[in-house]
């Protein structure tokens, strides 16, 4: 216990000698003491998990940063109003579910189980109740919004929900295509979550959602291939040591900080630029951490 305060204390000083007090959690959990409690279940693993100082001070430092104002006067109104429901049960279930997770020093997104969908509400703690099209308001927390599936965006018309659909629903500006029925893995960044809107004619911004072809697969055009490249009627990526922009541009699906291709699987301690460089997904503070150490 003793080793355990030193810990936290350590942490606190970092971040301005102001200790962050550990949040009860009561069944249902008050919209008041999600984001404290949320955040103890997330950084305090990291203790028990023996994680390096700099994974407890990045998360420590992530709450500072955003509980303070939360909720916000927006998202109180939206819940208030019935945009958003927030779900007090669902809420202390969740942060049980990610405190267990230091019994066996699971990594976040694992410890989740999620599919992709129930990332937008936050695995049913927030619904938005809004559809695409209908005018809303940034609530002030990136997770949390008044759309269903989707976010409040900001258009030539004012702030529209934008929805998430799936494969084979139709897209457009307010539809974005989204692999809603996949899984949340460690190595699926957000941006791999999405699928690709068929243009109906080109130049439109209307047409059908469908898969990205992976490499290897048969294309007829590079705007079909997640690589961005179509070359003799397969999708390719450059290898290791390539010139490249993103992770699209390389077989590993790791472009490094110098812009070539690397491979994405390097050890705990190993150097890093990004989660996707280490093959735990955990970068942080210049180095891969184990899986149990990530703060998201």
């Amino acid at each position: 216990m003793r080793a355990r305060r030193l810990h936290i204390a350590f942490a606190a000083t970092m971040l301005g000698g102001c200790l962050l007090e550990s949040h009860p959690v009561t069944d249902p959990l008050p919209l008041t003491s999600f984001c404290g409690a949320f955040f103890d279940a997330i950084c305090e693993p990291l203790e028990t998990c023996d994680c390096p100082d700099a994974a407890l001070r990045a998360c420590r430092a992530e709450e500072a940063s955003l509980c303070p104002g939360f909720p916000s006067a927006a998202l109180a109104r939206a819940v208030e109003a019935g945009t958003v429901r927030y779900d007090g049960e669902a809420a202390s279930a969740l942060v049980r579910r990610m405190r267990a997770r230091a019994d066996g020093c699971q990594g976040f997104v694992s410890a989740l189980d999620w599919q992709v969908r129930d990332l937008f509400a936050l695995g049913g703690v927030f619904e938005g109740t809004l559809d695409a099209g209908e005018v809303c308001e940034p609530l002030g927390f990136e997770l949390v919004s008044e759309c269903r599936l989707g976010a409040c965006a900001p258009t030539a018309d004012g702030p529209l929900c934008r929805v998430s659909v799936p494969e084979g629903a139709r897209c457009d500006r307010l539809h974005q295509c989204v692999d809603l029925d996949g899984a949340l893995t460690p190595e699926r960044g957000i941006e791999r979550l999405a699928l690709r809107c068929a243009s109906d004619t080109p130049g439109s911004d209307e047409g059908t959602c469908v898969r990205w072809i992976d490499l290897g697969g048969p294309c007829d055009a590079s705007a079909e291939c997640w690589s961005s490249r179509c070359e003799m009627g397969r999708c390719v990526a450059g290898a290791d040591g390539a010139a490249c922009l993103g992770g699209r541009d390389c077989d590993s699906g790791h472009c490094d900080a110098s812009g070539r291709c690397s491979p994405a699987n390097a050890p705990v301690g190993a150097a890093c630029a990004t989660d996707a460089a280490c093959a735990s997904y955990v970068c942080v503070d210049g180095s891969c951490l184990d899986a149990a150490c990530g703060v998201f």
